[in-house]
């Protein structure tokens, strides 16, 4: 194997003299202020842009490195580097939809398995962050979204409200409400609001109480939550028979739209109680469906009703914060069910988040060990643009930034040939500089001992 290494010089004179003339040098041994140097010569090169960013970064300046970093990615949209910086940025702003933003972009086309993994579990803790922030900023600008009429069509679905004696059933408060949100959806013309970012809203105005939610805080919610109607949903055990009632709520006005849908049933009749309520909603919403959307509606994603229970529990252990536990439902779900796909779903989010908790920004710089992806970022903490390569290439970058920061070229292919050189800067081929223009090849070949 032979590594192949070509790159211009000014001159063969120059080439002794670089290290004491380099712009580098000039800037001492900031690092920053060698990449802003390297930015100026060339604004629209994504390795000085890049690595300017990650150095921001380090020097918490974030907002400087959100900014740099956002140009790179626009100017190369797969340097997974610069998203990942960017992302991590945004998060120490408080940034949280450009950070999830950012993030989504290195899981598409960042190179290192260990921080994929991490930015994965990342989202699922930045996607609830994110709702409560929304719920929130949603409870401090009430008076605003509460004199806004939400669209009619957006429906919003919070818990079902439990009532009976045996309070194992009290889970399936979550996991009817997760059923109707998912049917519904299939519906055409029906925004639903998503279930987590209703339970965030509820979290904040604390919607729930003991797990029942009055009608009056859920039309608040719906006011807060821009939804024009609100599924108000019950369920009650008498001895051995359960009634599941839904009504719709006009969220401007407050009142009840039309009659309920009633389901009564027992215990094991749950999942064709939960589909009569849908279509009696639907009904109410004068929603028309296709054969085919009927079809898709009627489909059941479980007919364990254990693993349904364990689901639902693990949709309350979520809500609370409780990932650990949230798994371990899920889990049992999926052995129960293994085609239970909305259990497998819910329990990798779960994971997700388990993960995330345990991994704070400074791991996942870590994690990004030595992978071509970290060699980058640790040229750049110390002032050179390196590019995205791997093996011995970053290395050599390095030491031949110092002799011409333009212009380098790394083989490591065996017999592989030495491949056409690369312009020089705009400055330096027009003359801009003091030292000769001619140009010159210098070849390296560094054989195996």
């Amino acid at each position: 194997m032979r590594l192949v290494r070509s790159f211009l010089v000014g001159s063969l004179i120059a080439l002794t003299v670089v290290p004491a003339a380099t712009p580098a040098a000039a800037q001492g041994n900031d690092p920053i202020a060698k990449l802003e140097a390297a930015r100026a010569r060339n604004p629209q090169n994504v390795a000085a842009l890049r690595a300017l960013g990650v150095a921001y970064y380090k020097a918490k300046r974030f907002a400087d490195a959100r900014t740099v970093l956002d140009q790179a990615r626009r100017l190369d949209p797969k340097d997974g580097v610069s998203a990942l910086y960017a992302g991590l940025a945004s998060e120490e702003l408080g940034d949280l939809t450009n950070a999830r933003a950012a993030y989504n972009s290195y899981l598409q086309v960042g190179k290192t398995r260990k921080v994929r993994n991490d930015i994965a579990g990342r989202l699922t803790a930045l996607a609830r962050r994110e709702a409560q922030a929304n719920a929130k900023a949603a409870v401090a600008n009430e008076a605003r979204l509460s004199a806004t009429p939400g669209d009619r069509n957006t429906v919003a679905v919070p818990p079902i409200s439990f009532s009976g004696p045996d309070s194992s059933l009290k889970p399936l408060e979550r996991g009817l409400a997760e059923l109707i949100i998912t049917d519904l959806s299939k519906a055409p013309g029906l925004t639903i609001v998503e279930r987590d970012r209703m339970q965030a809203l509820a979290d904040e105005i604390r919607l729930s109480e003991s797990g029942r939610v009055e009608s009056a805080t859920a039309v608040r919610a719906g006011k807060l939550i821009q939804a024009g109607q609100l599924v108000n949903g019950t369920l009650i055990q008498q001895g051995s028979t359960l009634r599941l009632d839904a009504s719709l709520v006009n969220v401007t006005s407050g009142q009840q739209v039309g009659t309920p849908a009633t389901a009564p049933g027992a215990l094991d009749q749950i999942f064709a109680m939960q589909k009569a309520v849908v279509f009696g909603l639907l009904d109410r919403l004068q929603v028309r469906l296709t054969p085919a959307q009927r079809q898709a509606i009627e489909r059941r994603p479980t007919n364990n009703l254990n693993a349904f229970l364990a689901f639902s529990r693990g949709l309350q252990a979520s809500d609370d914060g409780r990932f650990d536990d949230a798994a371990r439902f899920f889990e049992n779900a999926r052995q129960l069910d293994p085609g239970f796909n909305a259990a497998a779903v819910r329990l990798q989010t779960a994971r997700a988040a388990v993960q995330s908790a345990s991994v704070p920004a400074a791991q996942i710089e870590t994690n990004l060990g030595g992978s071509a992806e970290g060699q980058v970022v640790r040229a750049a903490s110390l002032g050179n643009p390196a590019p995205l390569g791997g093996g011995l290439g970053p290395t050599m970058d390095r030491v031949t930034q110092r002799l011409n920061p333009t212009g380098v070229v790394v083989s490591t292919e065996r017999n592989e040939p030495i491949p056409n050189l690369p312009e020089r800067d705009a400055p330096s081929s027009t003359g801009g500089t003091d030292q000769p223009s001619r140009n010159g090849q210098v070849v390296i070949i560094i054989r195996r001992p």
